[in-house]
């Protein structure tokens, strides 16, 4: 029987017992690995908007669960991006172990940070194989994955609701729409889909010009790594009102502003990532402006905020589309009482 292992650029089909890599995972169905008839397996799905609690949340369940994480973050992505990324919870301690190809956070395995150099491309597709064979190889282990994050095309590429591109950059077409005016690039992409432009930030033009070059390059669902078995999505979302979610993010920006986000942006500019997309996306990009001194701490730091309003606002967009998710609402709801309807959800 063949297994189907298929990544980016490096498209091919392996036998059983062969090993594949991506992004620096490695996996391996052994040969004698019983792969006909296998029962239908349950995935947990922690989601919902930045600052309601997914990672804390997490780490407690996957210690009850016996599972290892998988963030689905793409600002995470990146390695030397880590404060402004928010990789930890920033409310208690916690031991960290890095390696090359996880992170271990109080005993719990990591997956999905530190994959690429912050110049570098990753698209769904990529996050789609990679955490599809994360899946894998720990099944093969007998060890659950919680998927976690709030980035909802991730999401929703690994489970099968969009069908990403993966195509690699086009150059001659980056080069055309560098050309239009930040107006037309949103009417263009407005016109291709009208989800990805309530998803995105529409004031980016990086960003556009990317979803834009996605839309006009579509893959078929074949080129996707296939799961060994049939796979059932469980969702949980944390939300609240926005008011005190925006709370919890100003609070955030705070203790991060104090505790090293703007030295690792130096960092990042000493390594020349200053013109890198993910440094002149939301965080990063404000704090250069106070790094070079076009803006005072008081207004980077609202600024920061003003845009990580705007970023809950449209991550809630996204993931008010999926009716397969069981909402908790974490400012009515005691951290015990959302773990223990996670662990009744989970359990199925």
């Amino acid at each position: 029987m063949l297994i189907y292992l298929k990544f980016g650029k490096k498209r091919s089909v392996k036998n059983r017992g062969r090993i594949a890599t991506q992004a620096n995972v490695r996996y391996t169905l052994p040969m004698d690995f019983p792969i006909q008839n296998i029962p239908m397996q349950s995935i947990p799905i922690i989601c919902g908007p930045t600052s309601t609690g997914k990672t804390s949340l997490a780490l407690n369940l996957a210690k009850k669960l016996n599972a290892v994480i998988i963030s689905a973050d793409s600002r995470q992505i990146y390695k030397q991006m880590d404060i402004g990324t928010g990789k930890l919870p920033v409310s208690a301690n916690h031991i960290v172990k890095k390696s090359k190809e996880t992170w271990e956070i109080d005993g719990v395995t990591v997956y999905g940070y530190d994959l690429v150099h912050p110049n570098e491309v990753y698209s769904a597709f990529d996050f789609c194989n990679y955490a599809r064979g994360v899946i894998e190889e720990n099944f093969v282990h007998n060890k659950r994955v919680l998927v976690v994050g709030g980035t909802g095309f991730y999401i929703d590429t690994l489970t099968g609701k969009v069908l990403p591109s993966g195509a690699p950059p086009d150059h001659f077409l980056r080069a055309e729409l560098n050309t239009l005016s930040l107006d037309m690039l949103q009417e263009k992409l407005h016109v291709l889909s009208i989800d990805i432009f309530n998803s995105i930030d529409i004031k980016n033009k990086v960003r556009l010009i990317r979803a834009i070059e996605k839309l006009t390059h579509p893959v078929s669902a074949a080129s996707l790594k296939q799961l060994p078995f049939d796979a059932k999505y469980v969702y949980l979302g944390l939300k609240a009102s926005n008011e005190y979610m925006y709370s919890k993010a100003d609070l955030w920006a705070e203790l991060v502003w104090k505790n090293g986000l703007v030295n690792e942006t130096q960092k990042l500019i000493s390594l020349g990532y200053q013109n890198a997309a993910p440094l002149n996306g939301i965080i990063y990009k404000s704090v250069q402006a106070y790094i070079n001194g076009s803006m005072t701490s008081e207004a980077v730091l609202q600024r920061i905020k003003y845009d990580l309003h705007s970023y809950i606002r449209r991550q809630l967009t996204w993931f008010k589309k999926n009716t397969d998710i069981h909402w908790c609402d974490v400012s009515v709801l005691s951290e015990e009482q959302i773990k223990s309807d996670a662990l009744r959800l989970f359990s199925v």
